[in-house]
């Protein structure tokens, strides 16, 4: 009796230690104009973990941009996008500091192809 409850334990240890894969496929809309859209997947930026944004917008040349923390100083994080079709993507992560939940600058430059420019400042937060 004693060995089936020690294997029985040593089964339900092993099985608890299995890593959760819950994936968060929320996206939380940063900026918005008749013209574009600028989401950031998942929404609640978990740090640590791949984010995406996801610029939607038409006749646009290139973007650009970084993120750096405004609660901590976490150096600057440059944004590197890539184009399929009308949306640009940039995959990058968040560091983890001190504090849950730190606030960010996000600044996107946009450039059309009639040469207008965009400027995008949001701030966005990131939890743990």
């Amino acid at each position: 009796m004693l060995q089936r409850f020690i294997f029985f334990l040593w089964l339900f240890a092993i099985v608890s230690c299995q890593p959760v894969d819950i994936t968060d496929d929320s996206s939380y809309l940063l900026y918005s104009d008749p013209e574009l859209a600028l989401q950031l997947t998942p929404g609640n930026a978990p740090v640590e973990t791949p984010l995406q944004l996801h610029l939607n917008a038409k006749n646009v040349v290139s973007v650009s941009g970084e993120i750096t923390g405004i609660s901590m100083y976490m150096g600057k994080i440059p944004l590197k996008f890539s184009q399929q079709q009308e949306v640009w993507q940039s995959e990058f992560l968040l560091g983890a500091c001190s504090e849950p939940n730190m606030l960010w600058q996000l600044e996107l430059d946009v450039l059309f192809e009639g040469g207008e420019k965009l400027k995008i400042k949001q701030q966005l937060t990131s939890s743990w």
